[in-house]
């Protein structure tokens, strides 16, 4: 028993007195390094090279690279190109007003297959199921061939159909389900 205790008081006293030690802390890496501040260096700031030949702007000048406003604005609702030949060329019965609003939106850059596009991409994201609405809600499908829904006959179709049983009350089974 003395054994044991003298062997524990030493080894106590050694931990004690190299946890003292400062070489020991720093190897452990039980030290906090500050970083040295006069090691620190700054860059310069970036400057242009002489001799590319440009000129500051001077200030409330309007930018020399770039249209005028007025002009961005009537290119942008008239768009560039003769719109009376792409109106000439425009199929259909629209009056010379509506060919030219047809012409000037850009008419002829359109692609000709994006209805079918459209429809396949939509028929893709629901699955080509009609019904998908229907059972999202809970109702059955009926198709309205293009007629609108007369409100009182189906205020008076839903008051006719049967109720939906009550759901069973949920058994406690939990540790949380008295939160």
């Amino acid at each position: 028993m003395r054994k044991t205790g003298f062997t524990a008081l030493a080894l106590l006293a050694a931990a004690t007195t190299l946890a003292g030690c400062t070489w020991l802390r720093n190897s452990a890496g039980l030290t906090k390094q500050a970083p040295d501040e006069f090691a620190v260096t700054t860059k310069a700031p970036l400057v242009i090279p002489p001799g590319f030949n440009l000129m500051p702007p001077s200030p409330g000048a309007a930018p020399t690279n770039s249209l005028a406003t007025d002009a961005q604005a009537q290119a942008a609702m008239f768009g560039a190109g003769d719109t009376t030949a792409i109106a000439a060329n425009i199929q259909g019965n629209y009056s010379p007003a509506e060919r030219m609003l047809l012409a000037t939106a850009g008419v002829n850059r359109s692609d000709p297959g994006i209805r079918q596009l459209l429809q396949s991409d939509e028929g893709k994201m629901q699955g080509a199921d009609p019904s998908f609405t229907a059972r999202l809600m809970g109702a059955t499908a009926q198709p309205n061939n293009g007629q609108p829904i007369d409100p009182n006959a189906e205020v008076n179709r839903r008051a006719a159909a049967p109720k939906p049983a009550a759901a069973a009350p949920k058994k406690s089974s939990g540790w949380f389900d008295w939160f």
